[in-house]
């Protein structure tokens, strides 16, 4: 009889060990479960909202395993349940401060656009103007300072607009760095929503058309190309960077990745245009002083024509008089290619990797070459104008000397 009693104790011993080790996994599991559950929240928090749900799921795991706590330090082990917290309450804060900065540049992207609609404007204004200007078959001192203030007032608001999209641009690159490489849908939606807010494509677009335009209807300087070139290099690297993300986006839009390709074509466009428009304009120098170079449009055809204009005129020094061949190889040394040309165009072209010192020093070598071939003309004027002097001082002595030895010697 005690030993059924023994028997019945024991066996109820362990079915209620049993049952406890069963409820005590369940906990740990349940914990992680939920700890899991919280983390991908986390994760996929895409807005301010998002982050308050959390906060509140945190709360409550603690709430409710907090009795459990010597139980999950040892089950959690190497972890333990502080350490557990302290990561996803980290990774928690972490996440409110990104969602927090993206909200504010979100706002700033809608009073960013409104400023970019309103330059968007004032500058179509000036360029319709700036073209009625320039179109005038006849224009008096007053047209010409209205000119060059409205082209002035241009270029100044085109800089503050590209600024501008710059910014909007700048502050999506911000997101897309704190965003994974693969993105939720929810990641995807608030991008798309902003944007969509910055009319983001549209906005750089025009910013490239008309960059473009205002190397049509205005005189640009050296300077002005300079910096132009800077501005244009340094926006596509931008755009560069984002290009790639912004089709994975759109990826199953198929007009929004056409006007990525678009904009990408663009900044080609922009680029050929300034390229065309510096060799015209230093084509535009000789033909002004009335040096016949044949047109070119990159460094190679630029040598090209400049050596076979400078060989014309050795080949044609002793068909030319001498004046007429001294006054062409001064006008296009000192008057274009030395004075403006070399001091102020060749470095926008250098520094742009539109031509090389190797080019450079080609057309240097074919000026010498032309000066030299100048210059024996200078050598034999002098050895005459020298042999005259010579002659003279010859005569001069000989005729003093025979005056003095025809004097009668007296005693």
């Amino acid at each position: 009889m005690k030993t059924k009693i023994f028997l019945g104790i024991l066996f109820l011993f362990v079915i209620s060990a049993s049952i406890f080790a069963q409820s005590d996994y369940e906990t740990v599991q349940n914990f992680k479960r939920q700890h899991k559950q919280i983390v991908e929240a986390i994760k996929n928090a895409v807005s301010p909202d998002d982050c308050n749900i959390i906060e509140e799921k945190i709360n409550n795991l603690r709430n409710e395993f907090e009795g459990n706590k010597a139980l999950l330090d040892k089950a959690l082990y190497p972890d333990n349940f502080e350490s557990s917290f302290e990561k996803i309450e980290s990774a928690f804060q972490s996440k409110r401060t990104d969602l927090a900065q993206i909200n504010i540049l979100t706002t700033q992207v809608g009073t960013l656009q409104e400023q970019v609609l309103m330059l968007n404007q004032k500058n179509e204004d000036l360029m319709k103007r700036i073209s009625d200007l320039t179109l005038k078959s006849e224009k008096d001192q007053a047209d010409i300072a209205n000119l060059k203030k409205l082209v002035s007032q241009l270029r100044g608001n085109i800089n503050q607009r590209d600024l501008l999209v710059r910014d909007l641009v700048d502050s999506l690159l911000v997101e897309f760095i704190k965003s994974p490489e693969e993105m939720t849908q929810k990641e995807r939606r608030v991008i798309i929503t902003k944007i969509n807010k910055g009319n983001l494509f549209n906005n750089i677009k025009r910013t490239i058309e008309d960059n473009i335009r205002f190397t049509n209807v205005t005189q640009m300087t050296a300077d002005d190309f300079s910096k132009m070139k800077k501005q244009q290099r340094n926006f596509d690297k931008v755009w560069k960077q984002i290009g790639p993300r912004l089709s994975s986006v759109y990826l199953k839009e198929k007009n929004k990745k056409l006007e990525i390709s678009q904009i990408d074509t663009l900044f080609v466009q922009w680029n050929n245009q300034m390229n065309n428009e510096i060799w015209r304009s230093i084509h535009s120098l000789f033909m002004e002083k009335n040096i016949n170079l044949i047109s070119f449009n990159n460094s190679n055809q630029f040598v090209d024509k400049v050596c076979s204009f400078i060989d014309e005129q050795i080949k044609d020094l002793d068909v030319k008089s001498t004046d007429e061949s001294e006054e062409i190889f001064h006008t296009f040394t000192d008057s274009v290619y030395f004075k403006t040309v070399e001091k102020k165009w060749i470095p926008v072209l250098l520094e742009n990797n539109m031509m090389t010192q190797t080019e450079k020093d080609l057309i240097d070598g074919k000026i010498n070459e032309w000066k030299n071939e100048i210059t024996p003309s200078y050598a034999y004027l002098g050895f005459i104008i020298v042999g005259v002097i010579i002659i003279a001082a010859v005569l001069y002595a000989y005729k003093k000397t025979k005056k003095a030895s025809s004097k009668p010697v007296t005693s």
